[in-house]
């Protein structure tokens, strides 16, 4: 049941005011797909100031939330007003969140400057929760200059959060090979910079060379040659001068123009993410899709039909074709 507009106008006044409760409300709603929370985005588009949002992405295990504490700490510092957006794993039984979002940004989640929000992916591809677009919208209309996007990992299809934020850290840690061989594979361009966590491990400045070697024969767009930070999360150490990389990116972005591309990108993208759910859920409504899908997938494995022709039929029934 949709709200009456005094109520819907009431928590939207709550929310620019900085209220997480509410907005904690109010992302539920976007989280679970609710045409109320649709609503309420379109209302929310309307906010004038938009938050600055860094990604921050690269495999389990390398340290991605201690560097976004040291990180939202940095910021906070400086009087930012700041958002944490935590994409978690989803459980397979309740598609719920794994990991607690407090638990990690103890010291710091009693400022009331900031607010941090843990999402779970829900199956969904690219390391990004779907509803991570909604939230980052909420976040500016609570006035949060800057919005963190903590990922769940990377590989060659998780790199949607080139599609959202304007800087993109990339995390690594020395001794994974495996990770430098995917980089090769076609990550590398996602990273804006490149940071080599717990940098008091054996082996942190051959990382770094490597990194740098791969940067040399991957070329550079003209504007901006992506820097490789060494940092240790746990202590603090290259902190200040990954932040100084940031806000110099930042700058970069500003006078030379292309963070106004990079927004008009996103919102293609998610413009287009938006046209696949609506066909998708209007097929869904018209036929029984999933009894199609089986029937097809049976045809298709024994060699009657092919995946091509099954979705030209499914949305000749459908309509759209």
């Amino acid at each position: 049941m949709r709200k009456p507009k005094t109520a819907a106008a009431e928590l939207l006044n709550f929310v620019r005011e900085g209220n997480k409760r509410r907005a904690s409300e109010l992302m539920t709603l976007i989280e679970e797909g609710s045409p109320e929370g649709e609503e309420y985005l379109k209302e929310l588009a309307a906010t004038p100031k938009r938050a600055y949002v860094l990604g921050v992405t690269g495999w389990p295990g390398v340290g991605k939330s201690s560097l976004v504490y040291r990180i939202a700490r940095s910021l906070l510092g400086q009087n930012k007003a700041v958002g944490i957006i935590a994409i978690d794993p989803s459980s397979p039984l309740s598609g719920g969140s794994l990991l607690g979002d407090r638990e990690r940004m103890k010291g710091i989640d009693g400022d009331e400057r900031l607010f941090i929000r843990s999402a779970a992916t829900r199956g969904h591809p690219g390391g990004i929760a779907k509803a991570t677009r909604g939230f980052v919208k909420v976040m500016e209309a609570m006035g949060k200059e800057i919005v963190i996007v903590e990922t769940v990992g990377v590989g060659q299809d998780q790199v949607s959060i080139v599609q959202m934020a304007h800087t993109v850290l990339l995390v690594v840690v020395p001794g994974l090979g495996d990770y430098l061989q995917s980089l090769k594979a076609g990550v590398l361009e996602i990273g804006d910079i490149f940071v080599v966590n717990k940098s008091d491990r054996q082996g942190a400045d051959q990382t770094v060379a490597d990194i740098e070697m791969m940067l040399g024969m991957n070329g550079s767009d003209g504007v901006w040659k992506p820097p490789v930070i060494k940092t240790v999360a746990t202590n603090g150490a290259g902190t200040d001068e990954l932040m100084r990389q940031i806000e110099r990116h930042r700058q970069v972005l500003e006078e030379s123009q292309s963070i106004n591309y990079r927004r008009r990108s996103a919102a293609k993208t998610e413009i287009l993410e938006l046209i696949s759910a609506r066909c998708l859920q209007r097929i869904a409504e018209r036929l029984n899709l999933e009894e199609l899908l089986e029937t097809y997938a049976e045809r298709t494995c024994e060699g009657f039909s092919d995946p091509y022709t099954a979705v030209d039929e499914i949305l000749r029934q459908s309509g759209i074709l």
